[in-house]
C-alpha cells in the first residue's frame, strides 16, 4: 500500500507560479498545476505570498475532502520534444489541408495550434512568418532569375 502523502508533503514540492501584471502595478499569481489556486498583491512579494497562503488552503481543502492534489512536474524533467498523437481521421485530413494550403508542414502547423493554445504563440508565429518569407522569395526565384537573364541576353 502506497503512503499517504500529507499536507507537509506538498507543501514542500516546488510548483511553477504564473505571474501577471495588471493595471495599477497590482499582480495576479497562479500555480498552473493546482487549477484554481490563485492570489493577487499589490507587489509582486505581496501576491507570492498570498500565494503560498492560498496554497496552503487549497490542499488542505482537497485533503481534507478526499481529493487528490497534483503534485508539480519536477524542474529537472527533460522532454523529448516528440510525442504520439491520435486523432479523428477527418481532423487529420483537415489539418493536411490546412497546412497544404499555408504550405507548411503538418508538424509546424499542429506546433503553432498547441503554442497558441499555450499562449505561448509568439515564438511560434515567429517562426512561421520567417517560413513564409522564405517560401515567397524561393517561389519568386526562378521568375526573379529568369528576368534578369531577359534583361542580360
Amino acid at each position: 500500500m502506497m503512503p499517504t502523502r500529507d499536507l507537509a508533503y506538498y507543501l514542500a514540492l516546488k510548483y511553477p507560479i504564473s505571474v501577471q501584471e495588471r493595471e495599477g502595478g497590482r499582480y495576479f499569481v497562479t500555480h498552473p498545476d493546482l487549477d484554481g489556486c490563485m492570489a493577487e498583491g499589490d507587489s509582486l512579494t505581496e501576491a507570492v505570498a498570498n500565494l503560498a497562503d492560498a496554497r496552503e488552503l487549497w490542499i488542505e481543502t482537497r485533503l481534507s475532502n478526499g481529493y487528490p492534489v497534483p503534485e508539480s512536474m519536477a524542474a529537472e524533467e527533460t522532454f523529448s520534444g516528440r510525442i504520439s498523437l491520435r486523432m479523428d481521421p477527418e481532423l487529420h485530413a483537415r489539418l493536411a489541408m490546412i497546412s497544404e494550403r499555408k504550405a507548411i508542414s503538418l508538424n509546424l502547423l499542429v506546433n503553432t495550434v498547441l503554442a497558441a493554445f499555450t499562449g505561448g504563440e509568439d515564438p511560434l508565429h515567429e517562426t512561421l512568418r520567417e517560413v513564409k518569407d522564405y517560401l515567397r522569395q524561393v517561389k519568386t526565384l526562378p521568375v526573379a532569375v529568369a528576368h534578369s537573364l531577359k534583361k542580360a541576353g
